[in-house]
């Protein structure tokens, strides 16, 4: 191959992406054959695998499926894309691969937006061609639709909201959290970030390029599924996600982080087979309370990253780097000393009790402070409000 032939072939676009679905009557075979001397064919042969291929492969621009009287395979499935809150899979064009003999619902077929095509048992040359100049036109009307919206903004970056993932862009995430913060400070309360870093296992070898990533971004859908209304959540990188909650307690705290790592490792959250593994750190304001909420992600992300490090499955959190972390059961977050005296002013002492001991931690250098002065001046060490008798 000459140099200049190299140059043509790279310059070649990329051929569009085709999945066709058939449940047996069709034949697959000839028809996949046919149609991979204009586009490149993937090939599912029921509905849950059509799916999985649709929600795992962004590349696929359009679905023909087999629809006929005995069994109405590919209507599920059509209303599941149409269906979806995934605006990608809701609007990619569908085609209905009928037999000759197929007596098939047309309204239902026009309100799902899928064009009829006869293609008998899927060998003849002519019906071939037909599919063929249809897949053509959809295509060029999906191209057509693509540039439309992308000149009238609709894909402008702005948007806070991933629509692959359901979970704030990592900016308009930060953002928030600055206000959650800013909300705690003056209600005397809590915030808790919670790192999460996902590790797939996979039971085969990626079958095509993006599949890892795909699979994380089901992850992610899952994650924006479980989280509650008033919860804060964004995937901050490639495999990592993070969460912002109003905390009530080290317990409570825990718990969530505890269930959320629950529903991700479900077998289903990244496809069936799929193993997930999370690794947890969390990092709350009450362990500084002037902190900000991108140091205290970034602290919760480290404390994740050790725990992944480490290969351990315990929820890390504590104060100080990743190395003075510990366990859910272990001893609670520490609280920094302005808000344990905010909350004891408020009257709420019982949220203070668990956080004593690092509390007189932070206060020992003080409490040497004044014992050094009291004896200086040749004060006893009486408690406050008490009176000492004369000699």
């Amino acid at each position: 191959m000459t140099s200049t032939e190299s140059k043509e072939d790279a310059s070649e676009p990329a051929r569009a992406r085709i999945l066709l679905v058939a449940s047996g009557q069709l034949s697959l075979g000839a028809l996949g054959e046919a149609l991979r001397m204009r586009f490149e064919v993937r090939e599912a042969v029921d509905d849950e695998a059509a799916w999985q291929a649709i929600l795992l492969d962004p590349a696929i621009r359009v679905v023909a499926g087999d629809v006929h009287s005995a069994n109405a395979h590919s209507f599920d499935l059509f209303e599941r894309i149409r269906s979806s809150k995934v605006q990608r899979i809701r609007e990619l064009s569908l085609i209905a691969l009928l037999t000759e003999q197929a007596r098939v619902d047309a309204q239902r077929l026009a309100t799902l937006d899928a064009s009829p095509v006869v293609i008998g048992d899927g060998r003849s040359i002519s019906a071939i061609d037909q599919l063929t100049e249809r897949l053509g036109v959809m295509l060029e009307i999906s191209e057509t639709r693509k540039n439309i919206a992308e000149s009238s903004g609709d894909a402008d970056p702005s948007r806070t909201i991933d629509p692959e993932t359901e979970l704030l862009h990592p900016d308009a995430f930060d953002r928030q959290v600055e206000k959650l913060l800013a909300f705690a400070r003056r209600s005397y309360s809590d915030v808790a970030l919670i790192g999460v870093l996902v590790e797939l296992r996979l039971a085969k070898a990626a079958t095509w390029e993006g599949e890892v990533e795909q699979r994380i971004k089901l992850v992610g859908r899952a994650l924006a599924a479980a989280i509650r209304l008033e919860d804060l959540a964004s995937r901050t990188g490639p495999t990592e996600f993070c969460v912002a909650t109003q905390s009530r307690g080290t317990t409570d705290m825990l718990r969530f982080a505890a269930r959320l790592r629950k529903v991700l490792e479900n077998v289903d959250a990244a496809g069936p087979g799929v193993e997930v593994w999370t690794s947890i750190g969390v990092a709350t304001l009450s362990e500084e309370l002037k902190r900000s909420g991108t140091s205290l992600r970034k602290l919760a992300q480290k404390r994740a990253a050790f725990a992944q490090s480490a290969n351990s499955r315990r929820i890390l959190l504590g104060s100080g780097d990743a190395k003075g972390a510990h366990a859910s059961g272990g001893e609670p977050a520490s609280m920094d000393i302005n808000l344990a005296l905010a909350l004891i002013g408020a009257g709420r002492t019982n949220e203070v009790i668990p956080h004593l001991p690092r509390l007189i931690e932070q206060i020992h250098p003080l409490l040497h402070l004044i014992k050094e002065q009291q004896q200086s001046l040749g004060v006893g060490s009486a408690a406050p409000g008490t009176k000492r008798g004369r000699g």
